[in-house]
């Protein structure tokens, strides 16, 4: 497999990066017009046939079983949760909600990247990481001392919420283990012929009813899935060849940047606790940044 240059890489994550921002709300789009998992699983066939495109069918037999089954399950564990957790949304202020909890996976992928000792770190991270969790309590609860009200918010949809939690957990553990274990290698075609697999699978057994698209929505549905594939079959390059400290900072502003997509595409108007909150987060970014090294 060829070497990617440090720059291309790193130029190719923070496209990835770009895309995902932008489409935490499209997707929520198209999962109102189509039952929740059908809508997903639509997306993520594309996402498989554009990936197969772009980069082929990988070698398994040269992989790693670390990373083919161990990577592969986070992978496809995570994708399953997070998007189902934005189909069950109850409204378009909870898809908001949700995404944030999930962006809780840049700062625990600084923790996680430390511990692996793929960074090096001064005290100054843990106030930093702190402070961006302080600001995903905020977005959650603007009473952000009232823990029995900050409960409540969460029991309005648990699973919605739970799931976003657990895969912002997963995610992270991917990131750093493909670093660790990947060496060079690209199995994101079969993670994502596997989540699709899954998903269809979950939409049988949840005997959810099947909404035949429109024209319309099935280009939606294509161009989305595409760009999602691309995306993610590019970040796994990036996070082994790329300036990890320059990724890593940059998925801090993520939730900014897919709060104000969203905002536009759903056309919803979030509060002013909501906006500051966003903003500790990538505040808390630039500390853990500028607080770590590569090993």
């Amino acid at each position: 497999m060829k070497i990617w240059s440090v720059n291309l890489a790193t130029w190719i994550g923070l496209s990835s990066i770009l895309i995902w921002a932008s489409l935490v709300a499209v997707v929520k789009l198209i999962t109102e017009s189509t039952s929740a998992v059908q809508g997903i699983a639509l997306i993520y066939s594309f996402s498989s046939l554009a990936i197969f495109a772009f980069t082929g069918f990988p070698k398994i037999t040269q992989m790693s079983k670390r990373y083919l089954l161990g990577c592969g399950a986070l992978f496809v564990a995570y994708e399953i949760l997070f998007l189902v957790a934005v189909a069950w949304s109850d409204n378009r202020e909870q898809v908001m909600l949700i995404a944030m909890i999930n962006y809780l996976w840049p700062p625990l992928m600084i923790v996680f990247s430390i511990f692996a000792r793929q960074l090096q770190a001064r005290l100054w991270v843990i106030p930093g990481f702190l402070l961006a969790v302080m600001g995903l309590m905020l977005v959650v609860n603007p009473e952000i001392t009232n823990l029995p009200k900050f409960m409540q918010v969460l029991a309005e949809n648990p699973w919605a919420y739970g799931f976003a939690c657990l895969g912002a957990l997963l995610w992270p553990c991917y990131c750093v283990l493909t670093r660790t274990y990947g060496r060079g290698q690209n199995g994101v075609p079969i993670f994502f012929l596997v989540a699709v697999i899954s998903l269809w699978l979950l939409h049988l057994g949840l005997n959810e009813p099947f909404i035949m698209p429109t024209f319309k929505l099935w280009l939606g549905i294509a161009v989305v899935g595409s760009l999602i594939g691309i995306a993610y079959s590019n970040w796994n390059q990036s996070m082994q060849f790329g300036n990890i400290k320059v990724l890593i900072l940059a998925t801090y502003f993520m939730p900014i940047l897919s709060s104000v997509m969203s905002m536009l595409i759903l056309d919803v108007s979030p509060e002013l606790s909501f906006w500051i909150g966003t903003t500790l987060v990538s505040v808390g970014a630039i500390v853990c940044w500028k607080s770590t090294a590569i090993s």
